[in-house]
C-alpha cells in the first residue's frame, strides 16, 4: 500500500494507513509489554495486543480494496469487529480480575454481549432485517456492558486496587461510553439515513476506530508496567 501514489487530499486512503500504522505499532508494543509485565498483567495486555493486530489486519485489507477499487466494504469492517471489540471486552473482565475474583459468568455475558452488540449493526447492514432494529438492538447490548462495567462485580473489585488501576479502569470505561456512542450514530447515518461509505463516513469510523482501540491498549500496558515496577 505504500507504494501507492496517494495524496493528502484522499482522506480514506490517509485515514487507513494512519490507522494501520498506529495499530500494528500497537501490537508490537504490546507484545513487547509482555517481557516487563507481571505475571497476572500478561493476559490483558495480549489479549489487546492481539485486538490491535486483528484490527491491522483488518485496516491492511480495507486499504488494499480502496486503493485498487476507490471502494470501502462494511463487510471488511464487520470483520475486524466482531474480533477487535469482544477481545477488548475479555480484556477490561481480566483486567479486573487481578484485584481478585470475578464471577466468570460475568465473562461470557459480556463477551457474548459483544458479539451480538456487532452482530445486531451487521444484520441491518447486510439487510437481513430493518437498520433501524439493528442499531437499537446494538445499543441495548451495548447498555448492558456499560451496565456491568459501572455497576457490577467488576467496579467492586477495582476499587480495591491501586491509584493506577482506579484511573486505569475509569479511562477505559469513559472511552467504551463516549467513544463506543459512534457506532450506532454513524450506522443510523450510513445505512439507515442512506449515506452510504462516503470518505466522511469512512473517517469518522477510522478516527474512532484508532481512540477506542489504541488508548485502551496504551493504558493496559501502562498500568501494567506501572503494576510491576
Amino acid at each position: 500500500m505504500f507504494g501507492a501514489l496517494y495524496t493528502s487530499q484522499d482522506v480514506v486512503s490517509s485515514a487507513y494507513a494512519a490507522a494501520l500504522l498506529a495499530t500494528f505499532s500497537t501490537a508490537i508494543l504490546c507484545f513487547l509489554g509482555l517481557t516487563w509485565s507481571g505475571d497476572k498483567w500478561r493476559l490483558p495486555v495480549a489479549m489487546v495486543g492481539v485486538a490491535a493486530l486483528a484490527s491491522a489486519m483488518h485496516y491492511a485489507g480495507a486499504t488494499s480494496l480502496w486503493l485498487m477499487a476507490g471502494k470501502a466494504s462494511g463487510g471488511i469492517r464487520f470483520s475486524g469487529w466482531f474480533t477487535v471489540q469482544p477481545l477488548q471486552i475479555a480484556a477490561i473482565y481480566f483486567f479486573a480480575r487481578t484485584m481478585g475474583k470475578i464471577p466468570v459468568g460475568v465473562f461470557w455475558r459480556l463477551t457474548v454481549s459483544a458479539l451480538l452488540m456487532v452482530f445486531s449493526r451487521y444484520l441491518g447492514d447486510a439487510g437481513f432485517f430493518n437498520p433501524t432494529l439493528g442499531a437499537l438492538l446494538s445499543i441495548g447490548f451495548w447498555l448492558y456492558i456499560l451496565g456491568e462495567l459501572y455497576f457490577g462485580a467488576m467496579p467492586d473489585a477495582i476499587s480495591k486496587g491501586s491509584r493506577a488501576i482506579r484511573l486505569g479502569y475509569f479511562w477505559i470505561r469513559l472511552i467504551l461510553t463516549i467513544g463506543w456512542a459512534i457506532y450506532p450514530i454513524l450506522h443510523f447515518v450510513d445505512v439507515v439515513i442512506g449515506a452510504g461509505q462516503a470518505p466522511g463516513v469512512i473517517a469518522l469510523y477510522t478516527l474512532f476506530d484508532l481512540i477506542n482501540l489504541v488508548t485502551p491498549c496504551l493504558i493496559v500496558l501502562a498500568v501494567a508496567g506501572q503494576e510491576r515496577y
